[in-house]
């Protein structure tokens, strides 16, 4: 069935999807959208917790929107994006994606920024034959086989540490310890850490603590109780301020620590919402974007899209939630325009996403996308997530002293 075909049937297929509960396995259909739209949904944090990041989403998918939509849009059919505020509350997330399903499907979802929230839609998702694209980078998220309509358009939290062995053996650590919170973000950075360290002599040590608590004081006490000679921290949001005042309470700055790239994304970096003295001996993982490049090295892709996202004014957070964002939405777009990917929704558009065929370049977040039956994210090379001092954050980007 040719995809003008497919949008001409809207009608019919919203009549069914009402009468069928979004909830129940099978109730598959067609996606919606206007016959001069393309609609694609997102599903995040806009207030609450996480709203400072789930803000940058928005604005960076209007951004993007935008550019496609001027370059003539996908297939013709100019984007429309709808927002809904789930106040980053996984439960609220579902059940706004059910609201949203009785009046029919998006052709293209957006599934939050965070991976607790991902991971409670992806059930209903896969029910209901949604494709979609994300950058949750939780490990318990690439599994293709569980949730087969969904991309993670970024490496796993596993793969981002493709260089967490090889830097700690530089330092000849013997014993690391990790504080991480009790919930599918934290489960999925101890996942991550102990694949990446798998068969090196090197004892790791896991404290957790609830994302709820407010001084973390002593379950980072607790941590160093394993005589750790380095530290792993990661979270997002407000936990990671606590984390780094917790670091310095416990007087453990001297260990040296790296921050995940949970919180190198959060609210500035840790140079900006932790005290000098929480920042000695801290070392960030990033994405290489938010590292600050001379205009002369900058690429044309990245011109456009600070050109859309930040409209000449100064960009506070990091720009590594936003480049992902934009490029989730193109990277849809991207395989919406390859030949017949609505020919059989939605088995035809995750088949458009193995055959993309896009120049380097063209990305911000990676040099390309790549996926395959069995893995639906990136494997990335080393440089894309490099470990480096934390440092000022200007304009999104760190600025890194040369040495």
């Amino acid at each position: 069935m040719g995809r003008e075909r497919r949008f001409a049937r809207r009608s019919l297929l919203t009549a069914a999807l009402v009468a069928c509960s979004v909830a129940m396995a099978g109730c598959g259909g067609d996606a919606g959208g206007g016959d001069d739209t393309f609609d694609v949904l997102f599903i995040g944090g806009t207030t609450g917790p996480y709203g400072t990041n789930g803000k940058a989403t928005v604005r960076a998918l209007e951004a993007a929107a935008e550019y496609i939509n001027e370059s003539g849009g996908v297939g013709g059919k100019k984007i429309k994006l709808e927002v809904k505020d789930n106040q980053g509350d996984p439960t609220k997330s579902v059940s706004l994606l059910q609201e949203s399903l009785s009046g029919g499907k998006p052709d293209l979802m957006i599934p939050s920024a965070t991976s607790p929230e991902a991971l409670a839609m992806l059930p209903l998702i896969t029910r209901n034959k949604i494709v979609t694209v994300g950058f949750p980078a939780s490990p318990l998220i690439d599994d293709p086989k569980q949730y087969p309509y969904h991309f993670q358009g970024v490496a796993s939290s596993e793969r981002q540490l493709n260089g967490l062995k090889a830097r700690l053996e530089r330092s000849n650590v013997k014993r690391l310890g990790i504080l991480a919170s009790e919930d599918e973000y934290g489960k999925g950075v101890v996942e991550a850490v102990k694949r990446q360290l798998k068969g090196a002599p090197i004892d790791v040590n896991v404290v957790t603590y609830s994302p709820g608590d407010v001084d973390l004081r002593v379950p980072y006490e607790r941590m160093l109780d394993g005589d750790p000679d380095f530290v792993y921290l990661d979270t997002t949001g407000e936990s990671a301020v606590r984390l780094l005042q917790a670091r310095e309470q416990a007087d453990a700055t001297d260990i040296p620590t790296i921050a995940g790239s949970g919180m190198s994304m959060t609210a500035g970096g840790p140079h900006k919402y932790g005290s000098e003295a929480a920042n000695k001996n801290l070392e960030i993982l990033v994405f290489s974007v938010e590292v600050a490049q001379p205009e002369s090295e900058q690429s044309e892709v990245f011109k456009q899209f600070m050109k859309r996202y930040a409209k000449g004014q100064p960009v506070q957070t990091s720009l590594s939630t936003p480049a992902l964002a934009w490029d989730q939405l193109r990277l849809g777009a991207a395989a919406a325009e390859v030949e017949g990917a609505f020919d059989d929704y939605p088995d035809s558009y995750v088949q458009a996403f193995y055959k993309l065929d896009v120049p380097e370049g063209h990305w911000l977040t990676a040099k390309k996308f790549e996926f395959e039956a069995g893995r639906h994210s990136l494997v990335p090379a080393l440089e894309d997530f490099p470990f480096i001092p934390s440092s000022p954050m200007v304009n999104g980007q760190y600025q890194v002293k040369e040495k």
